[in-house]
Parts: C-alpha cells; structure tokens; sequence
C-alpha cells in the first residue's frame, strides 16, 4: 500500500509541476492552515483523483435560480460543491482554470435576487458557500467581482437572518447548527469591511449555537438519526474548526455528549449500512466531521469505517459526481485528513455502544467484519425532530446481508407536491399516513392496529455485553399505554451465532390483537406454522417463533398508503398476531439464525 501511494505522490507532483501556475494573492483565514501537511501518502492520493473531479466541477455551466417546491436548497448545496472544490483545487495548483470557474459561480450566485429567505436553511448553505469562496480567492479577484460577491453575502444572507426573530435561532435541531454556522462563516468573510454587522453576527451564533450541544448529552447519540447527524454536525464541526482557527488562543466549550458523538456515527454503522431510524437513509457516506473527531480525540480507530470508502473512491468504485450535490464537504474531508496520521487505524476495540438522552439507541455486533451480526435496538419517542413510530425497532445484518429492515426517510418534496403535511407530528396529523412513518412499517408491535403514542418515549434498561451474550433491554410500555399496562423487548446476539427478540407484554383490561412484524425481503419460504426462511441471492436466514407456541406466520403488504410516497419494492413484512384477554401477561420471542 505504502508503494502505491508513493507512486500516487510522485504523479500528483508531477502533475502540478506541468499545471501553468499564477501567483495567488489571497491568503485564507478560513479552514485552510497555512502550513498545511502535504506529505501524507493518502492525501497525496485523494488529491489526485480530486482534481480530475474539480476538472469536471469548473466545465459546467452555472446553475439558475430555481425552485424545487418550495426550497432553493438543492441549488445552494450545488453552489457549495462547486466553490469549495473549485477553490480547494486552485489553493493546491494556482491553477487559473479554476479562478476563473470559482469567479464563474461566485458572481451566479450574487446574481440571484435573493436566496429564498422563506426557508432558511437555502440562505445558509448559500452564504456558506459565498464566504468560503470569497475567503479563499477575493484577493485575486478584480475589486468589482469581489465587491459584487462580498455585497450579496452581506445583503442575501447576513442582513435577511436579522429581519425577523426566526424559529430557527433558538432551536434545537440541526437548523441551529446549520444557520448559524454558515451565518458566521460569512460573517468572517467580509468582517474587514462590515466591522458592526460582523460583530453582530458572530456574537448570535456564538451564544446560540451551543444550544443543540445538549442534545447529544450524555453519551453522544443525535437524536435525529444518522442522515441528520452527518448534516446538522458536519456545519457545527465547520463552525468549531473556524473558530479555532482564526483563534488558537481561545477555547470555545464543547458539551462533553458533542465530544462523544463520533463513537455513535462509528457504532451505528453496521456492515450493510447505517441504522437508518428516523428520517435517514443506510447508504454510507463518506464523513468528513468523522476525520475532525478523529483528529481532535486523537481516536484513529473512529476513521476504521472512513478509510475503506475512501480506497473505494480511489478505485474508482466511488464517485464525487461534480453534477449532484453529494459529497459537498469532500474538500474538508481532505481539509482534517491533513491534519490527521493514518498509518494505523486500528479495529474499535467496543462491539456494543449505547446512546442514552432524548432518543436512545444501542448497537451490538458480533464483531467488525464484513459478515458479522449486527443488531441496532431504537427506543426513545416518535416525538422528537424528524422521528418514526419507530420505538422498539431493530435492524439487522447477518453474512453481508440486511435482514431486517428499516424503510427510512421519504423524499419531501414528492410528499409535499402531493399535498400531505409531513411536518403535522400530532396524533392525528397528516404525517403518519405515511405508512414508512409508523409503526405499521416498523420491526416493532403493533396493538389493536393503532399508532403508538406520541407522547410516550421508550429507555434503555439494562445493556450487557458479554463474549457469548450481548442484548439490550428497554421499557416501551408508555407508546402502548392506552392498550397495554406494559411491554418490554430485548433484543440480544447470542453466541455470535443467532438473534433473538423477546417481548414481555401484559394486557390491560380490554381484549387485545398485537401484531408483531419484521421488515424484510419478500423472498421467504415458510416451514411449517411458526418457521420461514427469507432468501437474498444465496444467503438465507432462518425465522421461527418461539412463543407463543401456537402462532402462525403470515406476510402483511408493505404498500405505500400516502400519495408520493417511495415505493417498497421487493420488501414484504413477515410476522404473526395474538389475542390477549383482558389482564394477560404475554411473552413474544422470535429466533433469527443465519443459515450457512
């Protein structure tokens, strides 16, 4: 490996010698250090395939003022893709190719009447973007150019966030983080030239932006998802290490759960993928907030997922297509892997976290390869920013495979053009007509065919972790307290080698119907009355239930039942019912064995 990446140096060395060079002017102040480390062999080897990238970002033609819906937010994500590659990639060769691109877009974006303040988080990425930018390259701009860009920062990002007492400046969830931090970072920008406004500015974000921190109190968990967490503390990472670095001399406190956090990105990631709970997708995503925590608690073994996408991307089984807005913040994935030694990244020593605070979670695998069991137990509230009626939920991974599965987020836009009011999280609101939003889609119960109650939240138990048992053990009485007295799942690998889900129930006093249910491929051959086996390619997984003795397995549609809503292909939902009279205590155990 050593030998290929010196190879890699000696060609990105060479290509820059042959790059025609003009004399930068500017000097950045924001994220770039100014003596950066070059001589990483694996940076040296992401920077080459970079640019090829950043070759194609500076031929595309510039992107218009239009609207999906009612967000801007795909085109100020765009522009944040582009201006950071295009002045990351002439920071490292002078090449004026990309001046001239970066200019291109800078003054595109100044051009737009405005950056659609009427949802928020358009106008923050976009100012984002423009301080960056302009940071990064004003200096070798001509003074018009840079005083075109450096007014629209000032008028379509800095001054529209002052023109109203916006929900988002007190809030908790990842608006805070995202607004405020790009709010400062163009504030910095242009701070030599509006001293006051600056001022202002920063004063804001530095008092507010704290105000999600808490939420990752005590142990680090995000309470909305994985998806969320790579985008709300990607922006709060930014807005740390630019302070930091334009004020090495001061220390800005961090909640120690926000120190924490990057263990419950590593943790909930299984071998096929995140524990996509709430509106999050599985698909991995190559973080670059995950090479800052890395860096900053000296914990190598955090990156132990990172590096093999990044090999991925250097083989070219991984793209940064230049046209979507994917890997946005690859430019700062290099930016902290500067920063960073790699030569050894060791395998995470934990094979069980758990995440307590406002949405608990546990992870427990059997260990960190490719086909070991992996078991993600969701307890916590439908309540929360972003939540399912999820509480109780696992997924699971087994021999390379997902075996049970979480349907994850729906595409907003296709809801909302259709009219349903995903964001009414009461009761009865619009949201839960979504069916990959309840309960009903879950791997969890469903009693007497109701929601689970939004008011109720689930906590963890007891955790154990022993070399032949691990489980995790947690109360979801309260989402069910209107048709249950109690309930409680554990959910527990044993012996490396089987899962198994265990329910103690007791009725309360009316006659009850609970379903139990697991999301999975629709490929499954049944065995008998309490037996099936679930097929993906040649890999199988066994499925019995244990109790009661007398269940019998059947398969319940996984139809979309909102307009816009994604479709489930290939996924069916296997599980059993059973009447509970009234008082009954009831125990619900499923068996889950890979079959070799």
């Amino acid at each position: 490996m050593s030998l290929y990446y010196f190879c890699r140096f000696l060609l990105l060395s060479f290509l820059i010698s042959t790059i025609p060079a003009i004399a930068q002017k500017t000097s950045p102040s924001l994220f770039i250090s100014k003596d950066p480390e070059t001589s990483i062999p694996l940076l040296q080897a992401v920077q080459i395939e970079f640019l090829k990238v950043a070759d194609e970002v500076a031929a595309l033609p510039t992107l218009p003022r239009e609207l999906t819906g009612r967000r801007l937010l795909s085109v100020s994500r765009a522009y944040l893709k582009r201006i950071t590659y295009l002045g990351y990639a002439f920071q490292l060769t002078a090449d004026e190719k990309y001046l001239k691109a970066i200019e291109k877009n800078l003054l595109a974006a100044a051009d737009f009447q405005d950056w659609n303040p009427s949802h928020f988080l358009d106008v923050a990425e976009m100012t984002m973007a423009m301080g960056i930018g302009y940071d990064w390259v004003h200096e070798d701009l001509s003074e018009e150019s840079a005083q075109k860009i450096r007014e629209a920062i000032v008028e379509k990002g800095l001054k529209p966030s002052l023109a109203e007492d916006y929900w988002w400046i007190n809030t908790t969830n990842n608006w805070n983080q995202v607004c405020h931090a790009s709010l400062a970072v163009g504030a910095w920008a242009v701070a030599e030239n509006y001293p006051e406004l600056t001022n202002q500015i920063l004063a804001r974000s530095e008092e507010k932006i704290p105000i999600p921190e808490a939420q990752y109190n005590p142990d680090g968990a995000y309470p909305e998802g994985t998806s969320y967490w790579e985008y709300g503390t990607t922006f709060h990472v930014l807005y740390l290490d630019a302070f930091q670095k334009k004020h090495p001399e001061l220390v800005l406190p961090v909640s120690k759960g926000f120190l924490k956090t990057g263990n419950y990105f590593l943790h909930a990631h299984g071998p096929m993928g995140s524990f996509n709970y709430s509106d999050s997708r599985q698909s991995e995503v190559m973080s670059a907030g995950m090479y800052w925590f890395a860096s900053k608690s000296q914990q190598p073994s955090l990156l132990f997922k990172q590096i093999p996408l990044i090999q991925e991307f250097l083989d070219q089984k991984r793209t940064l297509d230049p046209a979507n807005t994917s890997n946005r913040f690859f430019v700062f994935l290099m930016i902290w892997l500067s920063e960073l030694d790699t030569t050894l990244i060791p395998t995470p020593a934990q094979l069980t976290w758990t995440g307590n605070g406002e949405n608990p979670v546990s992870f427990q695998r059997s260990g960190w390869t490719k086909d070991a069991i992996y078991v993600g137990t969701k307890a916590g509230s439908p309540k929360v920013s972003h939540g399912h009626m999820d509480i109780g939920s696992f997924v699971m991974d087994a021999n390379g495979v997902r075996w049970a599965h979480d349907l994850g987020m729906n595409n907003y836009n296709s809801l909302e053009s259709q009219g349903v009011n995903i964001w009414d999280g009461s009761q009865d609101g619009e949201r839960w007509s979504v069916f990959r939003y309840t309960n009903y889609s879950h791997n969890t119960l469903v009693v007497d065919s109701a929601l689970q109650n939004i008011e109720g939240k689930a906590e963890i138990l007891k955790v154990k972790d022993k070399k032949n048992l691990k489980s995790t053990s947690l109360d979801f009485s309260e989402v069910y307290e209107n048709h249950l007295k109690s309930a409680e799942r554990t959910t527990l690998i044993k012996k490396g080698r089987e899962v198994r889900i265990i329910d103690e129930i007791q009725n309360n006093s009316d006659p009850s119907k609970v379903r139990w249910g697991m999301m999975t491929y629709d490929a499954i051959i049944f065995n008998g009355k309490n037996q099936a086996v679930i097929s993906k390619g040649d890999e199988k997984l066994k499925l019995e239930v244990i109790y009661p003795k007398n269940a019998q397995l059947q398969l319940y549609p996984a139809n979309p039942t909102a307009k816009g809503e994604e479709t489930n292909e290939g996924m069916i939902l296997i599980g059993f019912e059973t009447n509970l009279s009234p008082d009954q205590k009831q125990k619900l155990e499923v068996r889950l064995i890979p079959m070799d």
